[in-house]
Order: structure tokens, then sequence, then C-alpha cells
């Protein structure tokens, strides 16, 4: 092995390549992995028979399945970026180049069978110590990434769903957020059905949604937009199971009605609270009811 003294030694990033190295993790998560519209369309094109479920008011488990294959997808482009950044790593910066170099300055050309997979296996060990700090920078990143994914792709799961159905809606990736800023709604509003122009008209006779894949605290949210836009209820959408009672009570004194999975809204912990409703119940009694509002009022 060579001589570890002229191998540099890291415990951070060197500042001169902290925003030479951010740019390389954008770059290569842009070109590397698929956005969160080109996903979700795949699964919806390569899974016909989640169009024919939804329309036959299966929608919990084809939210739930739709959700798990999205998820792959991304988890495939995420192998593959980690995959290609680290292997440009040395390529493209200083420190790392010279921990290879450095790794690589002994004769391995005539090594064969087991000692050849030994030096293999040492000198990726060791690069793969040495370029730690890198490595963790990449998956802080990762980290905040999912995060974002996760609700961009139930949001517009969401939306597949309002299509498959034939329903109208305005969203704010769909018009801006101007748009909604100018009648009054701010960012945790994301859609309106069937439109903004009947929110200005009737503002009780449009569903108002917004998404969030987990609740936690994040609901307090939604309950001060609620109160700052005096809109007179929110539906919120989530793909969170741990739902507890006293939590629903409290979203119940904000007018939020909190729309989830069948078989969360019926548990047992669950019963007798007409704030929490099904996705089935959502999709094929409220927003029906408001659509026949605006057809037989137009």
């Amino acid at each position: 092995m060579a001589n570890k003294d002229y191998i540099p030694s890291i415990v951070q990033i060197p500042e001169q390549e902290q925003k030479e190295f951010d740019k390389l993790i954008k770059t290569y998560r842009k070109n590397f992995i698929r956005s969160s519209e080109e996903i979700v369309s795949k699964v919806f094109k390569e899974n016909p028979s989640f169009i024919r479920r939804i329309k036959n008011k299966d929608v919990s488990s084809s939210i739930s399945e739709i959700r798990e294959l999205a998820w792959q997808e991304y988890l495939n482009d995420e192998v593959n970026f980690n995959v290609v950044l680290m292997k440009d790593l040395h390529q493209m910066l200083k420190t790392p180049k010279e921990i290879m170099d450095g790794l690589l300055n002994s004769d391995v050309s005539n090594l064969k069978g087991d000692s050849l997979l030994n030096k293999v296996r040492s000198i990726c060990g060791e690069y793969a110590g040495r370029v730690f700090p890198y490595i963790y920078k990449t998956t802080l990143s990762t980290t905040n990434s999912r995060r974002s994914r996760a609700g961009k792709t139930f949001e517009l799961i969401i939306y597949e769903v309002y299509n498959c159905l034939g329903y109208s809606y305005d969203s704010q990736s769909k018009v801006g957020r101007k748009i909604f800023s100018e009648v009054g709604l701010g960012k945790k509003v994301d859609s309106i059905l069937p439109s903004i122009e009947h929110f200005e008209k009737r503002r009780n006779k449009a569903i108002i949604g917004t998404m969030k894949t987990s609740l936690r605290e994040r609901w307090q949210e939604v309950a001060e937009e609620i109160e700052r836009t005096k809109i007179p209820v929110i539906h919120l959408l989530t793909a969170d199971r741990d739902i507890s009672n006293s939590k629903a009570q409290e979203m119940s004194k904000h007018n939020i009605i909190l729309v989830t999975y069948e078989s969360v809204a019926d548990s047992d912990s669950l019963t007798g609270m007409k704030n929490i409703i099904s996705f089935e119940e959502y999709l094929f009694k409220e927003i029906p009811s408001i659509l026949d509002y605006w057809k037989n009022n137009e």
C-alpha cells in the first residue's frame, strides 16, 4: 500500500471545494434522477389497471400501491446517481483526486487472484473512508431530497386521480402561486376544485385542498392558513397512517377535514369522527356534491 503520509486525511470538505461540490451534487441529481412528474406519469402509463380500479372506487389501496411503485423508481434513480457521483468524484475535485492517486501509486498490474482481490478491497475501503465527508454531504442532500420528493409525488398522484375521474381543478403548480395569492390564499393551499373562479364566486362551494404525506405538527400550518384567510373549511389529504384520536379532535376544532386511507378512517380509534373521511368518500361523495351544485347553478 502507498505511503499514507502522502494521502490527504480530512474530516470535512475543504472550504474551497464546498460550493463546487454543492453544484456537482445539484447537476448530477438533475441529470440522473427523474422528476416526480416523470416518475408518476411512468407508473400510471405502465399500470393502466390503476385507472380502472380508481374509477371502480378502489382508491385507497391504489394510492398506496402507486406511491410504493413511484418510490421504488426514485430509489433506483438514487442508486444510479450515487454510483455515478462517487465514480466521477476524483475526476472533478482536487482532494478526492489526490486521495485516489495516492492509493493507486503502487503497481497492482502484476497482482492476480486473492492478492489482487485483497488489494482492490483495501483500496476501495480506504478510499471510501477518506472521502467520507463527501459521502456524508451527499447523504444530507439525499435526505432533504427524499422529504420534498415524497410530498411532491403524493400531490401529483392525487392530481392524476382527479384526472382519471374527470374532475376539474386548479393547483398552484398548474396556474402559479401568484394567482392563488391574488385571491388571498397562501402557499399552504395546494388546490381548489372545481376552480379558482368558482372559489371567488362562492367560497363555501369550492373544495380547498392541501396535501401532506406526514402530519406530525405540520397540520398546525394548515390551521394557521384557515385563520389567516378566513376560508370556511379545508380538506387535508394525507398518506399518514398514524393519526391519533386527540390529534383528529384538535383538527376538527380548526375546521380541517382529514382525508386519508379507508382503513385509517374506519379504524376503531377514529370511529365517529365526522372530520375524518376516506379517499373514497372524498372522491365519490364530497367532490361530486360540489360539482353538482355548480352544474345546477351556472
